[in-house]
């Protein structure tokens, strides 16, 4: 266990109570140089560490931390709570739980190697973003899993405005955005029993960005947060909040009635976009026209052979980027 991750649990046990250098190194066995750099690191990652000359330090008993308090009395539907400082993927965390009646309910303030669809990496900064996993037995088929994340997208949005205010948008299949940025993604996982044609569990990883953090140079242009102002809002009770919703669109999966909503809050719709079907750089110029009743993406071909025909995407097959 790292001087930061052993700092960071005995400023929580001693939540609220001043503990001094010499105090904090001898009980963590490392110089007060090492708890220095230890403070230093968590205050960069958001925590709200107070200090008092010839007293010590605290974390601050308002301070924005996931925890099992500022989650819990929140939560309106029942769960098993897990929450973690890092791990390396909630997902991967998820699948190695077995849930019973209750889903399983992961949390993390950092994920050191978080994923998205395709395999693609999902960067995941401490004390600035919010990753979960809810992992859960559900009582329908194999065939359903496909509009599991259009549920959970449009659980997101509401989630996302009740607790921090701002609007949100989709972008198909699994991406919200706020005020043209990409704030959460959304990835979806099953562990399936081929011959009872059912799913063992579920796994729906939900990584979003809440406050400014240190995300790669590369997405500075593409990826957003909630909020400009560091815990402006509280993240435990955005996790409680979209757990909530979640449950409450899950329980309309037969029905499909988050249907409606999710085409009203997709933005690419009536836009020009380009596909990418072999999830390559080639890619083709097309116009995004509905979203079917199974949830596919309804596309008119701009060009190239397919010009003018009208095929349906289904997730999986294609990534779409809107056109410039």
């Amino acid at each position: 266990m790292s001087t930061r991750t052993e700092l960071l649990k005995l400023l929580s046990e001693n939540s609220g109570i001043y503990l001094s250098g010499q105090k904090i190194g001898e009980s963590l066995g490392v110089s007060r140089n090492a708890v220095w750099k230890a403070m230093q690191q968590l205050r960069d990652e958001g925590y709200q560490i107070e200090s008092r000359s010839r007293v010590g330090y605290r974390l601050k008993a308002k301070s924005n931390m996931l925890s099992q308090d500022s989650v819990a009395g929140d939560l309106r539907f029942p769960c098993e709570l897990k929450i973690f400082d890092t791990v390396d993927s909630t997902n991967a965390v998820a699948k190695t739980l077995r849930p019973g009646n209750r889903p399983i309910l992961v949390i993390a303030n950092k994920q050191t190697a978080g994923r998205g669809r395709l395999g693609r990496s999902f960067a995941s900064p401490a004390g600035t973003g919010l990753y979960m996993t809810v992992a859960l037995r559900p009582d329908f088929a194999l065939d359903k899993a496909l509009y599991v994340t259009m549920a959970a997208a449009v659980a997101v949005c509401h989630a996302v405005e009740s607790v921090a205010g701002v609007k949100a948008r989709i972008k198909w299949v699994n991406d919200i955005f706020c005020s043209g940025k990409k704030v959460c993604g959304i990835l979806t996982e099953a562990q399936s029993n081929f011959e009872t044609g059912r799913i063992d569990t579920l796994i729906i990883g939900i990584g979003v960005n809440c406050f400014p953090g240190n995300l790669p140079e590369e997405l500075q242009d593409i990826a957003g947060c909630l909020s400009p102002r560091r815990n402006s809002f509280s993240r435990g009770k955005l996790a409680a909040e979209i757990y909530n919703e979640l449950m409450e669109s899950l329980s309309a999966l037969q029905s499909k009635s988050f249907l409606r909503e999710y085409r009203n809050r997709c933005f690419i719709l009536g836009k020009n976009i380009l596909v990418h079907p072999n999830l390559n750089g080639v890619s083709i110029r097309a116009r995004a026209i509905d979203i079917d009743d199974n949830g596919g993406l309804v596309v008119e071909y701009m060009e190239g052979r397919k010009s003018r025909q009208i095929e349906t995407l289904t997730t999986g097959e294609v990534s779409v980027r809107i056109e410039p």
